[in-house]
């Protein structure tokens, strides 16, 4: 006797053919329609120049230099602490 897969919790059987070709071609042309929309979006970009570059680079780096003093500082301040600490221990 045959015994069918499904009514005991086996495969599901696949989409038809006819089926899976037009969510194929779904898959795609939303693919295309959105690299579309990504190339119309890269043509508005307003890339800054060179000099506003050479501006905005100095920042972050500036910003770095602050940011990692300030963590060495805060740093030793913790140490000291700590080592206050052990010794009073």
């Amino acid at each position: 006797a045959a015994v069918s897969k499904t009514a005991y919790g086996g495969s599901i059987p696949s989409y038809p053919a006819k089926d899976r070709k037009r969510l194929e071609m779904d898959i795609i042309n939303k693919t295309k329609e959105y690299l579309t929309g990504v190339g119309a979006e890269a043509k508005r970009v307003t890339w800054p120049g060179k000099h506003e570059l050479w501006e905005s680079t100095l920042v972050v780096i500036s910003f770095i230099f602050i940011l990692a003093a300030t963590t060495l500082v805060c740093d030793k301040v913790i140490e000291g602490f700590i080592r206050i600490v052990h010794a009073g221990a």
